[in-house]
């Protein structure tokens, strides 16, 4: 929404918005959004955003259960939800995830980030522009330690909503 939009009340103008908030289905296609527009275009918000999507949206698909009473569940009576909640949580780039978030909160994650401007030997692909932005988690691409945990929820998401 832009300052043009501010008192608009068509209900279908706002749909789009709060389905992303109905539903882990929804949440997940708004993390698929911003996914696609940070791999093409590294930003700050971007990042941030991704950093909690992809942190918080498991809680949405479980409803809110913690991980230790999933655990304790037998794996047999586990739902998909479940297995995925536990999958994600031994994945090292979802841990990074965890750390980033907690740290946004209770300490500093400067030494873990690292930025920089311009196309540079290993670190950049085929595809990326001269003027590319990086940022680096512990000298890993983020769009890597992104796309790991994303295509988790993705091949979850892909059995249907």
């Amino acid at each position: 929404m832009n300052c043009s939009d501010a008192g608009r009340t068509d209900e279908n103008y706002y749909k789009g918005i709060t389905s992303y908030f109905e539903s882990p289905c929804g949440m997940f296609e708004l993390t698929k959004e911003v996914f696609l527009l940070y791999y093409k275009d590294v930003s700050a918000a971007e990042f941030i955003l991704l950093v909690f999507l992809l942190y918080h949206l498991r809680e949405q698909i479980v409803e809110g259960q913690d991980w230790e009473k999933i655990e304790k569940t037998a794996p047999s009576e586990r739902t998909d939800g479940g297995n995925l909640f536990l999958r994600l949580w031994e994945m090292a780039p979802f841990q990074t995830l965890r750390e980033l978030c907690n740290g946004s909160k209770h300490h500093k994650i400067d030494n873990q980030l690292r930025e920089i401007d311009g196309f540079t030997c290993g670190i950049s692909r085929c595809g990326d522009r001269l003027d590319q932005r990086y940022l680096l988690i512990d000298g890993e691409d983020s769009r890597d330690v992104f796309k790991a945990v994303f295509d988790e929820y993705r091949s979850f998401f892909d059995k249907g909503c």
